[in-house]
Order: structure tokens, then C-alpha cells, then sequence
């Protein structure tokens, strides 16, 4: 099955202002609360973002305060994707502001569980040391043979402030059936979706979307 990134449109005639929320009324606890993977248990405040001046209310924005983990959409989206194979997901309502009205049709939106263990290839991709905020810095090299030498290298790593970083992802999808799943940071932190949800999507003509083949991304290698 083929699958393409799932990436916001900064097309301006389409969405107006990209990003489309630059800044928030109420940041939540959503930058420092949430697990990186897996299901959330909890109850957590809600970030409350404000669409730009001339943002569009698409029906998929990007609002810069929102971790990758999740993605915002509109009630018509989010049930629409629902109607597909995704998986383990999550979504919660979302008061979303635009010259002080508040819109209440959008979610933020996740799915619970990481497919790092069952399409990154850990052996064949190259990993080395970084920093957290220095992409310019390369240290060593380190081998990895699967995910959970991947967590623990990048476990120890954290607790000396530097970071995993990789010169090459190697993904295997040929045994791939979901119509979206994610990767999460950092090795990529990205959303993909199948050829079938791709133009469904389009077919509908939900807005703020793009799609980028997945053998087009920087440092990511699909086998064959």
C-alpha cells in the first residue's frame, strides 16, 4: 500500500495566514503533560488557540503551540477519518477563537500508539548523537538493532541534554493495512495516510491539506 505525509497547506489562498493560529488565549497543559506514546488516562486542560486576522477556518490548521502528537480538524473531518482503519485514536473538543467569537467545531485529535516497533527497520537506518536544539552538531554514530535499544539509547542520551538524531530512517510498509498512523518525534513525529484516505480526502474537498509522497522525505528510506 502506498502512503503519503499528511502536511498542512500554506497555500495563502486557501488558508489565508499560515500558520493559521500563531498564539493561543490558553495554553493548557498540553506542552508538558502528555506522553509521548500511548493512551492518555487523564484529564488535561485544553489549549484555547486564536486564528490569525486573515486565517481561513479550514478543515485542518495547524496552530504552532500544539505538539506534533496531535492534529487539529473539524468536526466534519475528524468523523470522516473515523470511518477508516486508524487504529487506537483520541480526540477532544477544542474552543478555538477568531476575532474574539469562539468556534466550537474543532478537535484536537491522536492516535495512541506509535508504529516505531513495526515499520522502522532499526538495523538498516543510522543513528547518531545530537543536541537538542544544535542541528548542526554530529557526534557518534550509534548502532541500533530494534525499538527497545532505540528507547534506551535515547533514554540515556536525554539525561545528559543531548538527543537522538539519525542520518537515515529505513521503513518497511510491504505488510502496512492502516489508513493512517504516525511516527513519533523524534524520529520524525510525522502522520501518514494511505492512498485510499489520500483521495478520499481530496475527493471531499476538506481544505488546509497537502500530501507528500513518503519516498520524497528527507533522510527516509522505504524498502521495496
Amino acid at each position: 500500500m502506498k502512503y503519503y505525509q499528511l502536511k498542512w497547506s500554506s497555500n495563502l489562498k486557501e488558508v489565508g495566514a499560515y500558520p493559521q493560529c500563531e498564539s493561543v488565549r490558553f495554553i493548557g497543559d498540553i506542552q508538558k503533560k502528555i506522553p509521548i506514546e500511548g493512551k492518555i488516562e487523564f484529564d488535561f486542560a485544553l489549549p484555547e488557540p486564536e486564528f490569525e486576522m486573515k486565517a481561513k477556518k479550514n478543515s485542518f490548521i495547524r496552530v504552532v503551540a500544539i505538539p506534533s502528537r496531535f492534529l487539529v480538524m473539524d468536526d466534519e473531518l475528524l468523523n470522516f477519518i473515523k470511518k477508516y482503519s486508524i487504529g487506537n485514536h483520541q480526540n477532544w473538543k477544542i474552543k478555538v477563537w477568531k476575532n474574539n467569537v469562539l468556534i466550537d467545531n474543532y478537535n484536537i485529535f491522536t492516535i495512541n500508539d506509535t508504529k516505531l516497533s513495526r515499520y522502522v527497520d532499526f538495523k538498516s537506518s543510522e543513528f547518531y548523537v545530537g543536541m537538542f536544539k544544535d542541528f548542526t552538531f554530529k557526534g557518534e554514530n550509534i548502532p541500533i538493532n530494534n525499538y527497545d535499544e532505540y528507547l534506551f539509547e535515547r533514554s540515556i542520551l536525554q539525561k545528559a541534554n543531548l538527543w537522538l538524531r539519525y542520518n537515515k530512517v529505513v521503513l518497511d510498509l510491504r505488510q502496512a493495512k492502516e489508513d493512517m498512523f504516525w511516527l513519533q518525534a523524534p524520529i520524525s513525529g510525522y502522520y501518514f495516510v494511505s492512498e485510499k484516505l489520500k483521495d478520499a480526502i481530496e475527493k471531499n474537498n476538506f481544505t488546509g491539506i497537502k500530501f507528500k509522497e513518503i519516498e520524497r522525505l528527507k533522510k527516509i528510506v522505504v524498502k521495496q
